[in-house]
């Protein structure tokens, strides 16, 4: 918990990935970090001590906290794991104290913008900049679908027919005695219980499966690809939506993937290699100002642009703490300069699929609307949600994903045809 109490990057390190139990509580504390933080100092309070304490004890009163008020831990397991002497009079104290947390208490007085921010750990820029576009109750619904990891009884995984067949993988599971079933509106996802993780573990490193949010599917299943295509993957690393435009289309489209990080492209390299992929040609670069020379050139562009990732903190939960304006400024900037290349990219009348794994309308509807002059909206699916209302209508062309709805990451999702007027007006 060192580095992650002195903002540093790289939190957990690779070795520590081996070990689940460490990376499960480490991620559960993080994920309730200010709901932990405000119970340690109500706690430490009341006992008159000082909330100053050394990262050391400040790590330890966290973990205990989180055991003793989520798993209801005993205090003879506690000093056991942490090697704890029980004659140290502070811990004594502080533990027996805990054991008398009311929340009733707690959050007298406190407005109910300001009680879902404790109880759920979720800042209130997010609470307040959804309220524009979401119901409290909506809101809530969500952040309690992503905080909820414990009731995450299954997971996806994209079956990779570029390596098999989806009969042959599904006779695979069947003899290893791994039930699943197949995703309603995208066939090639199948959904299977999270304790079976480890016997698909072989498959996986075969590159037979691969673990994927069914949004981050949907994306490229909107994109609709086909083999004689010329594709532009923008930011495309680690290359999961990549090699799924490469099998959707049996690794006849060719498709340019780019990303600003040579190590994220490297990465990417040995990932499309397990995965059969042919036909992909990766360029470190940066994709505001992709280097192809002429303009104009792409059939199909896919910008899954940087974002907050505000719709991702089941699984990324230490992104809840990088929520501000400041933030989301910083994304929407970049956002704007790479749609406005990708619009350069595209062919006239060729297909734009722009998505960000987002809550925030910033990132999506709005971001849409500067460049709606220039785009012909497509149709998309109708088990998707409809995007926000922007002055009492939806956009055309655009839709949404909610995890507490779909059970997927909160992803905003567009389809345009770019109108022949772009270029007309940049002659």
């Amino acid at each position: 918990m060192d580095k992650f109490i002195s903002r540093e990057t790289g939190f957990i390190s690779e070795k520590h990935y081996k070990y689940p139990k460490i990376l499960h509580y480490y991620n559960e504390i993080v994920r309730y970090w200010s709901k932990l933080n405000f119970i340690i100092k109500k706690t430490l309070r009341s006992l008159n001590i000082q909330s100053e304490y050394d990262q050391l004890s400040k790590a330890l009163y966290l973990y205990m906290t989180y055991r003793i008020l989520w798993e209801n831990a005993s205090n003879n397991s506690l000093y056991n794991e942490l090697n704890v002497s029980k004659e140290d009079l502070k811990i004594h104290q502080f533990l027996k104290k805990l054991r008398t947390f009311k929340w009733e208490q707690a959050i007298k007085g406190k407005s109910k913008i300001e009680i879902l921010s404790i109880k759920e750990a979720i800042s209130t820029f997010f609470i307040n900049h959804l309220g524009s576009v979401m119901s409290f109750k909506d809101i809530r619904k969500n952040i309690e679908y992503m905080n909820n990891i414990k009731n995450y009884t299954e997971f996806s995984v994209r079956i990779n027919t570029l390596n098999s067949t989806i009969e042959e993988i599904q006779n695979s599971l069947k003899r290893d005695n791994v039930n699943f079933h197949i995703d309603q509106e995208i066939p090639e996802i199948i959904h299977i219980p999270i304790d079976k993780r480890e016997i698909i573990s072989k498959s996986i490193r075969k590159g037979n499966l691969t673990i994927q949010d069914k949004g981050s599917v949907a994306v490229v299943n909107v994109l609709s690809p086909h083999p004689n295509d010329l594709i532009c993957d923008m930011c495309a690393a680690p290359g999961m939506k990549t090699s799924l435009i490469a099998q959707y289309t049996r690794n006849e489209a060719k498709i340019f993937a780019s990303d600003f990080l040579l190590s994220r492209i490297n990465e990417m390299k040995k990932i499309l290699h397990k995965l059969g992929v042919k036909r992909t040609f990766l360029l470190n670069t940066d994709s505001i100002q992709f280097p192809i020379r002429f303009k104009g050139y792409f059939d199909k562009v896919l910008l899954d642009a940087p974002c907050t990732g505000s719709g991702t903190f089941l699984s990324n939960p230490e992104l809840k703490w990088r929520q501000n304006e400041n933030f989301l400024h910083q994304n929407v900037v970049l956002q704007k300069k790479l749609l406005k290349n990708a619009l350069n990219l595209l062919k006239p009348c060729g297909i734009l699929v722009y998505s960000t794994c987002s809550l925030y309308p910033e990132e999506g509807e709005l971001q849409i609307l500067k460049f709606l002059k220039y785009l012909e909206p497509l149709e998309l699916p109708k088990w998707f949600s409809p995007s926000y209302k922007i002055d009492g209508s939806v956009i055309p062309g655009t839709v949404r994903l909610f995890p507490a709805q779909h059970h997927t990451q909160g992803f905003f999702i567009a389809k345009f045809k770019k109108k022949e007027i772009y270029n007309q007006s940049k002659r």
